[in-house]
């Protein structure tokens, strides 16, 4: 049974996206607005934060000052430990290695990068407001629900399809970058980030670490060469190591000193 604060999560999620994916879709369609115009961005805004809006509002009406304030500052709090940083930081790295790995073994000569890695520096903290603050709701509020009933891998698998659906209009809005692009390899993708960002978010309790990887694993798309959304051979093998690097992490890995 589904409980009460979870469910107006859902029916907030959902009026969110109306607002935005409705005016944004027909909009661009018509040739009313264009994608980045100040109004359209008002809208693609209303809907592209609408997880972590619909967190806080059904924190706020659901639960106490002080939980809510604690939630704050779970989003806020960047004093993590180097190990974390660093973890955040290399797996994303190998996920994003996967396409030029199997680009490769096709094809040979390839390039891996379009832009110096350096480049993440500054490309991340823009990402940070450019999707990374969806993990607000995804991980912050969805994943914790979940997981009081579901396993590690169960709540991996439901997030991480519900937030590729949650994607899906994106497709029909003129001029963004989904378009030309295909939604199953998409899909995988974002299964793959989920064992990660589940094992991150059952590891550290952080959705600051959540936030982060989330920003660089967006930023990435625009240096390394190869998508990992680009083909299903290659998402499939995306997918793969996403779940090899979660059964690994869990098996092998602490992020937290004992």
């Amino acid at each position: 049974m589904i409980s009460k604060d979870l469910k107006y999560f859902f029916i907030t999620l959902v009026f969110l996206c109306i607002i935005g994916f409705s005016v944004t879709i027909y909009t661009t369609n018509q040739n009313i607005l264009t994608y980045g115009s100040p109004i359209f961005m008002i809208f693609y805004g209303i809907s592209g934060y609408s997880p972590a809006l619909a967190a806080l509002i059904t924190i706020k009406i659901f639960s106490s000052n002080y939980s809510f304030i604690n939630f704050i500052k779970n989003i806020t709090n960047i004093r993590k430990s180097f190990k974390e940083y660093f973890y955040v930081l290399i797996v994303t790295l190998i996920l994003w290695t996967i396409p030029f790995i199997v680009v490769e073994f096709h094809r040979g000569k390839s390039i891996l990068l379009n832009e110096p890695l350096i480049s993440l520096v500054w490309i991340t903290p823009i990402m940070i407001f450019g999707g990374g603050l969806e993990e607000i709701g995804w991980r912050g509020y969805l994943l914790p629900k979940l997981l009081k009933k579901y396993s590690d891998f169960t709540s991996s698998l439901i997030v991480g399809s519900i937030w590729s659906l949650w994607h899906l209009p994106l497709w029909f809005v003129v001029g963004t970058p989904q378009q030309g692009t295909n939604f199953i390899p998409f899909t995988l993708t974002c299964i793959a980030s989920s064992f990660i960002l589940t094992y991150i978010y059952t590891e550290t309790n952080s959705i600051w670490l959540c936030i982060l990887f989330h920003a660089l694993d967006n930023a990435c798309s625009y240096v390394f060469k190869y998508d990992v959304g680009m083909h299903i051979v290659v998402s499939i093998a995306t997918c793969t190591a996403g779940f090899f690097i979660f059964y690994f992490s869990k098996k092998y890995i602490r992020l937290k000193s004992i």
